[in-house]
């Protein structure tokens, strides 16, 4: 979960590589629960990655399993020219939150992360990453510069990011509670920050609730995470899931439900990109 803006550290999340990355290049989906549907529909959706709605929002068919209503027409390059930031949370000497049975936050952030990055370079979009391995961005000094590890290395985590000039920053992390009963994805964006950012968040929040099934919760907004008061472009958090939830958890962990949460923060991205409210383009 991100590390919260305030007196005592930072806020925003920790993600990590020297040399961060850059790359160029409603009807539910099948439940998780029917894991040969699901698969079957994964793998037409990679492949589908591109389709855009006739004179409609971008939708992405999943093949038979995921047809949107309406014509199709396939579209090359649906986020030809967007920069991605991507910023899976955590990583090097910050793991995040890690569970009882050893299931490490950062790891599961990186590997969303990755899956997204794939499906976004398919569509047309340059992605660049904070990092692609257990890592940190800290260099020599900089915590005695900037007070401590946790804010310095999100203070070099901005800084790579206007770097790329990325036109979006989505950060992915799993949130946690003391009871189990709290579970579901939720997208956070900052008020009164880049006019996109609360679009950006429903955007995302929406196509979450609507691919997964698997949470209800609306997007929120904050002022205490730090990644996202410092970004200049649009930017939110997502938080995937709780890990303090049995089924959350058991969810995060499984590949094909990671492809899910890709591929609905892909379709926020679109309807982002493709459907901006007035005044956000």
């Amino acid at each position: 979960m991100p590390h919260r803006a305030g007196p005592r550290a930072s806020a925003g999340a920790t993600a990590a590589a020297e040399r961060p990355t850059r790359i160029t290049g409603s009807r539910g989906l099948a439940s998780p629960s029917t894991p040969a549907a699901l698969g079957a529909a994964l793998l037409l959706g990679v492949a589908a990655v591109g389709w855009l709605l006739a004179g409609g929002p971008v939708a992405a068919a999943f093949g038979a399993a995921w047809l949107p209503d309406g014509p199709v027409v396939p579209v090359t390059g649906v986020l030809s020219g967007l920069v991605v930031a991507i910023d899976p949370g955590h990583g090097g000497f910050d793991p995040g939150v890690i569970t009882d049975s050893g299931v490490v936050e950062a790891d599961l952030n990186l590997a969303v992360s990755l899956k997204l990055r794939d499906i976004l370079v398919r569509a047309g979009a340059e992605v660049f990453l904070t990092r692609t391995e257990d890592r940190d961005l800290l260099q020599p000094g900089d915590s005695q510069r900037h007070g401590s590890a946790v804010r310095a290395e999100l203070i070099r985590r901005v800084e790579a990011v206007k770097r790329a000039g990325a036109d979006l920053l989505v950060s992915l992390h799993c949130n946690s509670f003391p009871s189990s009963v709290w579970r579901g994805a939720q997208t956070f964006y900052m008020p009164g920050a880049h006019p996109g950012g609360r679009f950006l968040a429903e955007a995302i929040q929406g196509e979450l609730v609507r691919v997964t099934g698997e949470t209800d919760r609306q997007p929120n907004g904050r002022q205490d995470i730090f990644l996202i008061r410092e970004t200049d472009a649009p930017a939110v958090v997502v938080e995937m899931g709780f890990l303090s939830n049995p089924r959350d958890l058991a969810l995060l962990q499984d590949p094909d439900y990671q492809h899910l949460i890709a591929m609905a923060i892909f379709f926020g991205i679109c309807r982002f990109v493709h459907q901006p409210p007035p005044g956000t383009a």
